[in-house]
């Protein structure tokens, strides 16, 4: 039997649900109305504030995106809370509060100490302490223990468990670690409801991943899904919002069935259980598949096996820790372990059992408190202890003993640090302690149970089981312990009507002691299993002598007793009888009403004056009381009898017991001379029986007088002590109103510095938004780091050069993403921190923009040097107007070299040179005017309408081939420039300039894009030729090109016109 962890697995709605339900299953159940309209007009009481689902939200890294997908789909008016609990660092303000209040129409508010929780409203949780909720209300808290990992989602998730129960709802989202798993167990082992975001969706997937591998999450969904199956959930018949409880809606023959279901699937019956919490839990799983009726859901568990499996999961109850109940553990090792073994000899086995062991901490928790026991003593033993559990998954992880790092929050750092391992997924506890413990599978309620024991620790299992099976569990672990053994309950279960085997040891943490007692010694056992050593009778007809002597001897001994002992009871100091002999009708019978075995209770009519006497003189004096001639009314008449109460001494099991014995008295021989004094014998033991009355009366009021005067004297000393402490408490009301005064002085004075503070305040928010205004205004990117480069603030403006969002501020610099073509950004701040010389840069950003960049140290008013100011300034303007410039240079140098050459052109135009060489030279300076590759000189023949090549450079055969004699009209573009025009043909792809396809296939072959034609003319303006220049790709029209060409094709024309008149 588990107690600890509901392991129930869902992804949401169930698939199979919509395929193999009916109708009846798609419905969901509409609230009910708290008045029916037939009491509307009748007065009614105040009714209480309705119940109101409350939603835990755990969040950590990469959270944020989560929370505002989540918050983004909640509408307006959701009827139920929400509380956020996210891992914040205490010295950061949060801005959680304001960065949800964007996305959602909901009230946003921060978490004060106190604050009621009302539905549709937002809860955030500042950074730092603990959060935890009383009766629906918020307090927060210091964390306990400062040294071990904080874990508030799981703090927050056990107190709204214990607090809402089947109103609390978990939410886990992105995050690293496993936090909130811990918590997700505990509101589901209170019949709650879990949710987690899609491992796939989420940023970091550890918080996500450690709720799924519990296996009890019921919905595993994207954040923007869940409102809406929120909303589905809370609208069930099991969480309608305006619901009376009552869980007598699940009819009991359908609860029959399903334990039907249950058994032939897993073979545990379940209908030992109270009937409240399993009623509760199956409607929860009819919640989650949004089924109404009980026949709907008994059909989807034969339909579907697999929510058979899932329902027992969700059964076995399970919520623990190492260390549950501190306090209970506390007590244990302070007086009864050390007691314990004190009480058994050296190298002895100690043998303890955990039934309902769940995974394992439990067992773990007490195997370390022994190992301290042992040492704290010094007395070796060997330990065992049998863990035993229903649910199997459970007993695997108990047996590899390891556990997430969660259990660090529970477990002290001396502890965590000598008994665990730390490992990549968690904490392994250590061999020793492992080799210590036993686990297996085991059905407490029907299994033989495990025997001589030294101890028994069952906590929180009882209290899911009815008062029978309460009772014959109790008697079996009676029989199980050792004389002197230990059993420990949970601190909401009692011993009940088993007390009477158990002394209390601890009534607080439920700490007990076995009794030797004769009952319980061999306990009636729901097993099918028959006890061990114990056979059957069988008769095979032949007499054994052995046997035959002592049955003979019993026998005997049972036929004298019978004969010849009075009939008699034991009972306990209380008066509880324990055993009864003989026939005790004619002294005892049951009471009406509720039956009470009480032996003065049950005493007939003239017995109880004399019975309860005798009780408390035997208690009081350790000696045998004699009661004589009692007169008792039976069955309409009168008998008397000796009645007889005695201490038992010996055996040792019956010490401490009363044997009461009824000894019937002979009635007296009635003889003629007395019959007719019969009347007066009446009298006369009518006298006799107010005389002893009147004796009791005496005894009883004189018991009486004895217990009040001892009364009066505790009451006396009681006296003293109050006024002794009534003088203190004068004395300490004196010094609180002292303390009272100085409080109020001191409060004044609190009150004069808050004033101050609030002002201060003020002024420092006034004078923080001065700043940034002010740097925001400037419109120059700045970026303040702290002593450790980690961003502590920036501009709007720095958001353009580096990836940055609210929660980056306290990150590394060099974490972040910088769109700038600079390597150094890191090297050069630590060098200015370390030579406190500012740097200065020009860098330009992956999109071309150019920065000045500045680095300063960042120097307090106390002249400290406290990080880095980094300041990026737009040159833009500067650097065009810089590339501006130097392309303008460039340009009137190319002209200047133009201008140059054609000058030279010019002397040697003037000195008559060779016509070829300067042609050469024209060719030089078109091709450096234009920047191309290959150009040509041609001359024409008027008369003929040819033109020929005089000059080229850079043409290929096949180019010089074609060029060299051609007719002006082949080429448009060389007609053009022979009849005077100017042509530029800019892409020959876009433009063929020729009138065959071939010719213009042999130039694209030859690498030519683009053509640009000059004509030359001579003084006369008569055209002589033309300058022809190729491009190897497209060409776009230049005015300057042109005019320098044009210059050039002049100095060209007029030298081959003077060349022709001279041939002439």
């Amino acid at each position: 039997m588990a107690r600890k962890t509901e392991n129930t697995k869902g992804t949401g709605p169930d698939q199979e649900r919509a395929r193999n339900g009916g109708p009846e299953q798609q419905r969901r159940a509409a609230p009910i109305d708290p008045v029916a309209p037939t009491e509307a007009a009748a007065p009614t009481e105040p009714t209480p504030p309705r119940s109101f689902p409350i939603v835990g939200i755990g969040a950590s890294a990469g959270g944020l995106e989560a929370l505002e997908a989540l918050f983004g789909s909640v509408p307006a008016d959701p009827q139920m809370a929400f509380v956020v609990v996210t891992h914040q660092h205490p010295g950061h303000d949060s801005m959680l509060v304001d960065l949800l209040g964007r996305c959602t129409s909901l009230p946003v508010l921060a978490i004060s100490d106190g604050i009621k929780i009302r539905p549709n409203q937002v809860y955030i949780c500042p950074p730092g302490g603990q959060l935890d909720i009383l009766n629906g209300t918020l307090h927060r808290m210091d964390a306990e223990n400062p040294v071990s990992p904080r874990q508030p989602i799981d703090h927050f998730f056990r107190s709204l468990a214990l607090d809402q129960r089947e109103n609390a709802i978990c939410i886990v989202l992105s995050g690293a670690g496993s936090d909130g798993t811990n918590g997700l167990m505990a509101i589901k082992g209170e019949s709650g409801m879990a949710m987690v975001q899609v491992v796939a969706t989420a940023k970091f997937a550890g918080m996500p991943s450690s709720a799924i591998a519990t296996g009890l999450v019921d919905y595993v969904l994207p954040p923007e899904q869940m409102p809406a199956q929120l909303l589905a959930y809370v609208a069930g018949p099991y969480l309608a919002v305006d619901r009376k409880r009552d869980t007598s809606d699940l009819p009991g023959e359908s609860l029959q069935k399903i334990f039907v279901l249950l058994r032939s699937r897993t073979g545990h019956d379940f209908s030992s259980y109270k009937s409240s919490t399993i009623r509760r839990r199956i409607e929860r799983r009819m919640n989650v598949h949004q089924i109404t009726r009980p026949t709907d859901y008994l059909r989807y568990l034969q339909e579907n096996p697999h929510e058979i499996d899932t329902l027992f999961r969700e059964l076995l109850i399970s919520v623990t820790g190492f260390f549950r109940d501190r306090e209970a553990f506390d007590v244990l090792a302070a007086s009864a372990l050390p007691d314990l073994m004190t009480s058994r000899p050296e190298n002895y086995t100690l043998r303890i059992w955990v039934p309902g062991c769940a995974s394992g901490e439990e067992v773990y928790s007490l195997a370390i408190l022994m190992r301290e026991a042992m040492e704290a003593t010094k007395r070796p033993f060997e330990v065992v202890i049998f863990g035993t559990d229903l649910d199997s998954q459970a007993i695997e992880t108990a047996r590899a003993g390891l556990y997430p790092e969660t259990l660090a929050a529970d477990v002290q750092p001396q502890r965590l640090e000598r008994f665990f391992l730390h490992e990549e997924s968690g904490y392994r506890v250590r061999k020793d302690i492992r080799e210590m413990a036993i686990f297996s599978v085991q059905n407490v309620v029907k299994d033989p149970p495990f025997i001589k024991l030294d101890m028994i620790s069952c906590r929180n299992l009882l209290i899911y089981l009815e008062a029978d099976m309460q009772a014959k569990l109790m008697a079996l672990f009676h029989y199980a312990l050792k004389p002197g053994g230990l059993l420990m309950l949970g601190p909401s279960e009692t011993a009940g009507p088993a007390s009477a085997l158990f002394d209390p040891l601890d009534k607080k943490w439920k700490l007990f002691r076995r009794k030797d007692s004769p009952l319980g010694e061999h306990p009636v056992m729901a097993t099918a299993t028959p006890t061990a050593g114990i056979a059957p009778p069988h008769d095979t007809g032949i007499p054994n002598p052995a046997k035959q002597s002592t049955t003979i001897g019993a026998l005997v001994d049972r036929l004298l007793l019978a004969r010849f002992a009075p009939a008699c009871v034991v009972v306990n100091d209380r008066g509880d009888v324990v055993f009864i002999h003989g026939r005790t009708g004619d002294y005892l019978e049951l009471s009406a009403g509720h039956p009470r075995l009480n032996v003065v209770e049950m005493a007939r009519e003239g017995l109880q004056l004399d019975l309860r006497s005798a009780l408390r003189h035997a208690a009081a004096h350790n000696a045998e009381v004699l009661r004589e001639a009692v007169r008792v009314r039976t069955n309409g008449k009168h008998a008397h009898i000796d009645l007889c109460v005695t201490r038992i001494a010996e055996p040792e099991p019956l010490r401490g017991l009363f044997l009461v014995s009824f000894r019937p008295r002979p009635a007296p021989i009635s003889t003629a001379r007395r019959r007719h004094r019969e009347g007066r014998a009446d009298e006369s033991g009518r006298v006799e029986q107010l005389e002893r009355e009147l004796q009791y009366v005496n005894e009883s009021l004189q018991t009486t007088i004895e217990e009040l005067e001892a009364s009066n004297e505790e009451l006396k000393s009681a006296n003293e002590e109050l006024q002794s402490t009534n003088e203190e408490f004068q004395s300490t009301n004196e010094e609180l109103e002292t303390s009272k005064e100085e409080m109020q002085s001191l409060n004044e004075e609190l009150t004069t510095v808050n004033a101050e503070l609030h002002a201060k305040v003020e002024q420092l928010s006034r004078a923080n938004d001065d700043m940034q205004n002010l740097l925001n205004s400037t419109e120059i990117a700045t970026l303040f780091l702290d002593s450790r480069l980690n961003i502590s603030r920036y501009t709007d403006q720095a958001r353009r050069l580096i990836s940055l969002i609210p929660s980056d501020v306290g990150r590394p610099l060099a974490d972040l993403f910088a769109d700038l073509r600079y390597d150094h950004l890191v090297a050069d701040c630590r060098e200015v921190l370390r030579t406190l010389v500012f740097v200065e840069a020009e860098v330009q950003t992956g999109s071309g923009d150019w920065y000045l960049m500045r680095i300063r140290p960042y120097r307090t008013a106390e002249n400290m040097i406290d990080g880095l100011v980094l300041t990026f300034v737009d040159i833009n303007a500067v650097k065009h107007v810089e590339q501006e410039l130097a392309a303008s240079k460039e340009r009137l140098q190319e002209d200047l070299l133009a201008m140059t050459k054609l000058q030279e052109i010019g002397a040697l135009f003037a000195q008559e040179a060779d016509p070829q060489s300067i042609m050469e030279e024209v060719l030089e300076a078109a091709l450096s005017i234009a920047r191309a590759e290959r150009c040509m000189v041609s001359l024409l023949d008027a008369e003929s309408g040819q033109v020929a090549m005089i000059a080229q450079q850079g043409f290929n055969k096949t180019l010089l081939e074609f060029w060299s004699v051609f007719r002006g009209h082949e080429i448009p573009c060389a007609a053009g420039a022979v009849e005077g025009a100017w042509m530029l043909v800019e892409d020959i792809d876009r433009g063929p300039p020729f009138a065959d396809p071939t010719i213009m296939e042999l130039h694209r072959k030859a690498g030519v894009r683009a053509l640009r034609c000059i004509p030359m003319s001579d003084r006369s303006q008569r055209v002589v030729g033309m300058i022809s220049i190729h491009y190897r790709a497209p060409c776009k029209p230049d005015a300057r090109v042109d005019a320098q060409l044009g210059i050039l094709a002049n100095q060209a024309g007029a030298i081959l016109g003077r060349c022709k008149i001279s041939r002439q």
